[in-house]
């Protein structure tokens, strides 16, 4: 997956930058773990807490009250936010709730919400983890990855 990403990314010569929330770094992690993908990934930023999101991301303190930080609204504006900020030509988000606890009374444990900013076209899509939180977090990057390939030929 991750050689299928580097290689189209490559070759039309594409930057994406990530904001990543519910996989804390996990997914930076994997984009750049081939050699030469500085060619193609710009940066990434973890924006865990609601103050990262509002102050880096500067995404409004009344947005994510009114929808919640784990809402397909937030994770198309850490998406479309986090291109802005790296100057890429995509910008990538994850945001939910890892478990085992709640942050908020708006989502549920295995919310995952993660959305792609690309060509002026933000798309987001819904899972609904079912394990732990390490298996959560692992999940959440896979579909991630799976998302961002099955997006690059649009």
């Amino acid at each position: 997956m991750i050689k299928t990403i580097f290689n189209v990314l490559n070759s039309k010569k594409l930057t994406i930058s990530v904001a990543e929330s519910i996989t804390g770094g996990a997914l930076s992690k994997k984009l750049m773990s081939l050699a030469g993908s500085s060619s193609f990934f710009k940066g990434s930023l973890v924006a865990y807490s609601d103050e990262s999101k509002i102050e880096i991301l500067k995404i409004q303190k009344e947005k994510i009250r009114k929808h919640s930080a784990v809402s397909q609204q937030i994770a198309g504006l850490m998406a479309s936010n986090v291109k802005n900020l790296f100057k890429s030509d995509i910008g990538f988000s994850t945001t939910g709730n890892a478990g085992p606890g709640l942050n908020d009374e708006k989502s549920r444990v295995g919310d995952l919400y993660i959305s792609l900013h690309f060509k002026n076209k933000t798309k987001t899509k819904f899972f609904k983890l079912e394990g732990n939180r390490d298996a959560n977090i692992n999940k959440a990057v896979k579909v991630s990855l799976e998302f961002i390939s099955e997006n690059l030929d649009k």
